[in-house]
């Protein structure tokens, strides 16, 4: 995988050199970025041919590491990035606070129950968080696809043909690698903190946050965020599928959070209100099932099969159910 990972039509990356990367004091934006990495990925490997087994491996322990936990918290912390934007949700937050208290508000929104989502704006602002899943799944479907229709071509070549004799090596290998889990792209991190690399973004400061640091002569380019992170998403918006509204109580729940800053919030709850158990438990039979497959296929041309059905696909079924 190349070092400079680009996020798909929405983050324009080309690189960036002899830049200081200060990590964010935002832990909801930090779990964004795993996810928003995956994405970033995820297009990379749909852009990217197989020309040897070597290529299949590296695809395979790019997308296939990334454990169902980290990205159940990165796409409920990414869909709260978004939902904390919405004008009516963040200023009925901000009132609650003055109203009740900082303390008593943070305790009942890091419950992960519906009382963030009952305030005004809350089902607009996770509407337009589903909305965004919504348009980042067609391009994870596409790489999906693009990654399948390569295992079918590859049947041409010999080195594709060959037999795999390692499989459950692999398989075990994978485990391991699922169980360390992915890491966020210091470039995205970097692009999620402020201009001036400490402060976390916030509602009050959102909108100055375009790209990650420096100078020119420091920077080729930045990292630059979609629009909708600091000014909102203004797109039709989607609502949450019936016995699904778990997932919207906890995007809201985070989202507010976000808004009063969660660098304050105890961690132990943060990370359970990020943690929703139906895309969770989703993504990690995708986990298994990928183990499985790379354990059990017989050829090197259809590894790309298990990672474009495990990896790519079925991931975005997960997230595609809580609206479809």
């Amino acid at each position: 995988m190349a070092a400079v990972r680009a996020f798909a039509a929405v983050l324009a990356v080309a690189g960036l050199a002899g830049v200081s990367i200060a990590q964010s004091k935002d832990p909801v934006s930090e779990k964004a970025a795993v996810y928003m990495t995956y994405q970033s990925d995820a297009d990379e490997v749909g852009g990217s041919p197989f020309k040897n087994s070597g290529d299949i491996d590296d695809a395979l322990a790019t997308l296939g590491s990334y454990n169902a936990d980290q990205l159940t918290r990165g796409w409920i912390s990414y869909s709260a990035m978004v939902a904390s934007q919405d004008p009516d949700f963040r200023a009925n937050v901000r009132d609650i606070e003055a109203f009740y208290g900082r303390d008593r508000v943070v305790n009942s929104f890091a419950n992960g129950g519906g009382y963030a989502r009952s305030l005004k704006g809350g089902d607009d602002a996770v509407g337009s968080a589903i909305a965004v899943t919504d348009e980042d799944l067609a391009k994870i479907y596409s790489s999906a696809a693009v990654v399948k229709e390569q295992g079918y071509s590859l049947q041409g070549y010999g080195w594709a043909k060959s037999r795999i004799r390692d499989g459950n090596k692999r398989a075990d290998n994978l485990k391991l690698m699922q169980g360390k889990g992915q890491t966020a792209d210091n470039l995205i991190l970097a692009a999620l903190a402020a201009p001036n690399g400490a402060t976390p973004i916030s509602d009050t400061n959102a909108a100055s946050v375009t790209a990650a640091v420096a100078t020119a002569s420091d920077v080729a380019t930045a990292v630059r965020l979609p629009a909708f992170l600091s000014t909102g998403f203004t797109g039709g918006k989607k609502k949450v599928k019936f016995g699904k509204e778990p997932v919207a109580n906890q995007i809201a729940s985070v989202a507010a959070l976000r808004i009063l800053g969660a660098d304050g919030v105890d961690e132990a709850k943060l990370s359970r209100v990020m943690l929703e158990p139906s895309v969770q438990s989703c993504m990690k039979m995708q986990n298994l099932q990928l183990q499985g497959c790379v354990a059990g296929v017989g050829q090197e041309f259809e590894v790309p099969h298990c990672i474009s059905q495990h990896a790519l696909a079925e991931i975005a079924d997960c997230l595609g159910a809580v609206y479809k």
